[in-house]
């Protein structure tokens, strides 16, 4: 399954960004987790990244050491062809429907 995850810092003290960094450093993500795209905002205010993970623990495993710095937006996502065709299933039904 894929997601969009964004994230802004809670915590941008100069300690905090030490410690992240620090943590980072060692960081690896765990299986199951595959990050298609991964990006720091230029605004040093946060980022995004597309991760494919095998489930929603895995995600919450990928996500949750970062949590002390880190707030997240997760959101599951389709490719556009999948999602263009479900809404096309959608307006089909609806418009079954008399």
């Amino acid at each position: 399954m894929l997601f969009h995850v964004t994230w802004e810092f809670k915590d941008s003290s100069e300690e905090g960004s030490r410690r992240s960094l620090k943590v980072f450093a060692s960081w690896q993500p765990p299986a199951g987790a595959e990050f298609k795209g991964f990006y720091g905002s230029a605004d040093g205010s946060g980022g995004v990244a597309i991760i494919e993970a095998d489930s929603a623990a895995t995600l919450l495993r990928t996500t949750d050491p970062w949590t002390p710095w880190l707030r997240f937006t997760v959101t599951p996502i389709v490719p556009i062809e999948e999602s263009t065709a479900i809404a096309n299933e959608a307006a089909a039904f609806r418009d079954a429907v008399k």
